[in-house]
């Protein structure tokens, strides 16, 4: 008799979740994926730049999936030049692949000394490894790893706008 009042909880609960598409699909673990597809600086300053991480997110949720956070290591050689977070505050909508883009605000200059006799305008090798965090419908908080190698051309001193120069030393 014991048996059978432990069993009926779970016979409910099994009926009750078993039309429901999105506890399905988290059961069978269709996670959501991300891949970094590209790396480029944008509004570059003498002292700060924007560096741009181009990322496709598939959702096989039939929810939306909140994006959170992205944390980043870059480095180049046998030495990182650079890490820190991003808030990520999008939404990938539901069963669908998009991309997006999340800046990241850099202290140019203190990259700069962090790869060691690079010069700006100068084609480094990256080794990238990222964490884009999601909060997914039914388990809670997720990190989807990301990793990628490539070329990254640091912007030059050319490519920054004099006015920001001006900015900088003018006298107050």
């Amino acid at each position: 008799m014991k048996s059978k009042r432990c069993l009926l909880p779970i016979l409910i609960i099994t009926v009750i979740f078993a039309g429901c598409e999105t506890v399905q699909e988290v059961l069978n673990f269709n996670r959501p994926t991300a891949r970094l597809m590209g790396l480029k600086f944008d509004d570059v300053k003498i002292d700060s730049a924007t560096l741009l991480f181009e990322v496709e997110v598939d959702n096989p949720y039939g929810v939306a999936l909140p994006l959170t956070n992205l944390d980043y290591s870059l480095s180049s050689g046998a030495g990182k030049f650079l890490s820190g977070n991003v808030k990520a505050q999008t939404t990938i909508p539901a069963k669908s692949k998009g991309m997006v883009a999340l800046p990241a605000k850099i202290n140019y200059v203190e990259m700069l000394k962090a790869l060691k006799g690079i010069k700006p305008g100068s084609k480094i090798p990256y080794s990238a490894e990222l964490g884009l965090s999601a909060n997914t419908p039914g388990l809670g908080a997720m990190r989807l790893p990301l990793k990628k190698e490539g070329e990254l051309v640091l912007p030059s001193i050319s490519d920054i706008n004099v006015k920001d120069i001006w900015d900088i030393i003018k006298p107050n």
